[in-house]
Parts: structure tokens; sequence; C-alpha cells
């Protein structure tokens, strides 16, 4: 488990520092375990699970690898799970991992379906990786005044997962729901003794590239490194702000310094809309796709 925390902390994190042991915990199982448990278990439980959120006549969006369509025609998209660029061993193994390159195609898909009027972001996520996560705030805020999006955070919209959420038209939550944990994060490793084999990895680097593997016991060392978590940090705040509305001044000092906010104190802070329940939303939201179905049928 240790090597695989550190393959897995050495690179820039947006998510609560410690769901990463857990990711670590899941790469150190053993393949053959993997693939008996997700053969045990099968690949629909996941499905059936969201399909009984969003209501028994929901089915798959064609064409989509998350997002339900209920008959009144929201779809509903779940961003559950740690976060990564794409569909990899991870995401099958935690069983509810989200590909950030299949979410931005749901995400395409539900805006350019005629059978979609509405769009329901259902997060609850620790978070995870920073790549791509700025492309899909694009992609959501771009949407705003084509269809209606509100995220609705059923648990957790921690780090990469408040990032997306924020960009949404909307953003309510539970009154449990937790938001914010703003902010990158890299645990960069050193080895200072032998480990339990009697070997020592000692690493040079040419010299020119001092800065290709900064020492984090040095104040340089450290510098360098923070300068590019901050560098990511800097875009992370910048979307927070453009879809709350608010002024990167105001993230930095409202929206929990990098810790979390609960329910109505999100709202307080600027960083959700309102508290509402899950049954709230859905509803609310067919009564759009209700309305724009309707507006549909009068064009025609």
């Amino acid at each position: 488990m240790i090597s695989a925390l550190h393959a897995l902390t050495a690179e820039p994190w947006a998510i609560r520092p410690d769901y990463l042991y857990f990711l670590a915990s899941l790469a150190s199982l053993d393949r053959a375990g993997r693939a008996e448990r997700r053969a045990a278990e099968g690949e629909d439980w996941f499905r059936l699970d969201l399909q009984a959120a969003a209501g028994p006549t929901a089915q798959r969006l064609e064409g989509a690898r998350y997002a339900m369509l209920t008959r009144e025609g929201v779809a509903v998209i779940p961003v559950i799970g740690p976060i990564f660029p794409r569909a990899n061993m991870l995401t099958e193994m935690s069983g509810t991992g989200t590909s950030a390159a299949m979410l931005a195609r749901d995400l395409q898909l539900a805006r350019d379906s005629a059978e979609v009027g509405a769009v329901m972001l259902l997060v609850d996520s620790p978070g995870g990786s920073p790549t791509g996560i700025n492309a899909l705030a694009d992609q959501l805020y771009a949407m705003r005044g084509r269809k209606r999006v509100v995220a609705h955070v059923s648990g957790s919209a921690a780090s990469a997962a408040y990032w997306i959420a924020s960009s949404a038209g909307e953003l309510v939550t539970e009154k449990t729901g937790m938001l914010g944990s703003i902010g990158v994060v890299a645990a960069i490793s050193k080895q200072v003794e032998p480990d339990a084999s009697g070997s020592l990895s000692i690493e040079i680097v040419s010299s020119n590239a001092p800065n290709k593997r900064p020492d984090p016991q040095t104040e340089d060392g450290a510098a360098e490194i923070r300068a590019l978590l901050d560098s990511i940090e800097a875009q992370f705040i910048a979307d927070v702000a453009r879809g709350r509305k608010t002024t990167p001044a105001r993230v930095r000092t409202n929206f929990g310094a990098g810790g979390m906010k609960v329910g109505a104190d999100a709202v307080a802070a600027g960083m959700a809309d309102r508290v509402q329940t899950y049954d709230f939303t859905l509803r609310d939201l067919t009564r759009t796709a209700a309305n724009e179905r309707a507006a549909r049928a009068a064009r025609q």
C-alpha cells in the first residue's frame, strides 16, 4: 500500500487528502481478487441504485455512460466517488469512480438531446484529479441559457467535485451536504533510509533541471512544489468565482479556506443557492422539463 500511496500522492490532487489513503488501498488490492469481486457483484448495481433515485421509469440516456433519463425528460447525471481524467483501473475498483471524459460526454449528450428538458448533477464526491476539471467547468458554464442545470449535493461536493458543481446554473444542497475543500494537495515522498530489502534509491537529475526533483525538505524545494499547486489553485478559484458570481478574493476568504461548510452555512457563505431535498429538486426539474417539452411541441 505504501508504494501505491507514494505513486498517488506525488501528483497534484483536488481531493480531500484523507481520501488518497482509500485510493491507495484500492490500488494495492490483488488483481485476481478484484476480478472475482467484480464478477460476484456484477456491473449493474450502481445503475440500479441510480435508477431507484431517478425513478422506476428512468432509462439510460442513449449513448451515455452515467446519465439516466426520466420519463418526464430530466437527465440525472451522477458525479459520485473519486474523479479521474478517464476510465481506468481505479474507477472500476472503487465501483462509483467518475471519469471526467465520460462525464463530459454525458453532459454533451444531455445538452444536445431533444428528449432532455433539464439536467440534474447528483453530486457526492471527495474530488479527484484536477486534470480536465477546468474544461468540465467551462462546459457546464456554457450550458447556462441553453438548458437548466442544477447541481444537487446529496453528500459532499469536495474539491474537484465542488469545482465542477459551482459552474452549474444552480447549486443546491441537502441540510447535511458538505461543500468546499477548495485547494490542491500533493505529498512528495523522499527516501531517507534503506527499505525493507536494504535498498536505497538515489535520484540524480541532469544539470539544467534542478526543479525536476525538488527536495520537499528544503525551503526552495517546497516553494517550487507549492508554486505548481498554487497555479492550479488559482484556476480553481477563478472558475468557482465565475460560477458563483463573486470575486476570487471572496472565494479565498469566505468559502472555507480549504475547509468545508455544511448546508445552510454553505448557502450563507454564497457557496450554494439554497437548501432543499433531492425529491424537491427532481420535482422542480420535472416541471421545467415538462414546460420545455410543451414549448418544443408548440414550436413544431
